[in-house]
């Protein structure tokens, strides 16, 4: 008896070892790069290109920042106005289920509403949505009304690791800015399935010259 689980727990552990010794030398196409360079442009286009996702995800307000932003650049639809003359936290508002969303989807975490009368986070969230102003957005947005030249991330190369986690290196750039210093990066991102397709969470990205 004793040899036969013995032979058991052998074949476990050689089992568990081999597929991420396999995973390591995964190769990824021209189309996988490509999706995680538009996975990572959602942190770089609203400014994150040095971070650790820990840190993000414990602190509720940069959370709920993060949601705001990324679906004001990318789910215009999602916002709309208050509803009220002269509202008191600003004229726009977004539903919370979509900032919530916004962290389970790119950070694979729960958030939990806040709000915030910080100048740095000036949002506020009644119960069901969020109020912001075109004032904030304008100081995110470098002194432009709009977002009219993001910060994107290209991957140029990809691996899994031993511990099954994406390794993600290439350059942020901008389209119009050609004075834009284009610098080096790497990301680290877990297998992460999401709305029942298979994509990932973050887990770190570190840009040179951004600490």
């Amino acid at each position: 008896m004793k040899r036969f689980v013995f032979t058991i727990a052998l074949c476990f552990c050689l089992f568990s070892v081999m597929p991420a010794e396999t995973a390591a030398n995964e190769k990824f196409s021209a189309a996988d790069l490509k999706r995680m360079s538009t996975f990572l442009s959602n942190f770089t286009e609203v400014g994150l290109y040095a971070f650790d996702a820990k840190e993000i995800t414990n602190d509720p307000y940069n959370m709920n920042a993060f949601g705001v932003l990324h679906n004001y650049i990318n789910n215009k639809k999602r916002i709309s106005g208050c509803g009220v003359k002269n509202c008191e936290w600003g004229p726009l508002v977004i539903d919370g289920k979509y900032v919530a969303e916004s962290a389970k989807k790119y950070f694979g975490v729960a958030y939990k509403p806040v709000s915030s009368t910080d100048a740095e986070v000036p949002y506020y969230y009644d119960g069901k949505r969020y109020h912001f102003g075109v004032n904030y957005l304008f100081e995110m947005a470098g002194g432009k009304a709009e977002w009219d030249d993001h910060v994107y991330a290209r991957v140029d190369k990809a691996t899994r690791n031993a511990e099954g986690l994406i390794v993600m290196i290439g350059e942020i750039y901008r389209v119009k800015d050609e004075n834009f210093t284009r610098r080096s990066f790497e990301a680290v991102a877990k297998p992460h399935r999401y709305d029942g397709k298979d994509t990932w969470a973050i887990v770190d990205l570190w840009t040179d010259g951004y600490y």
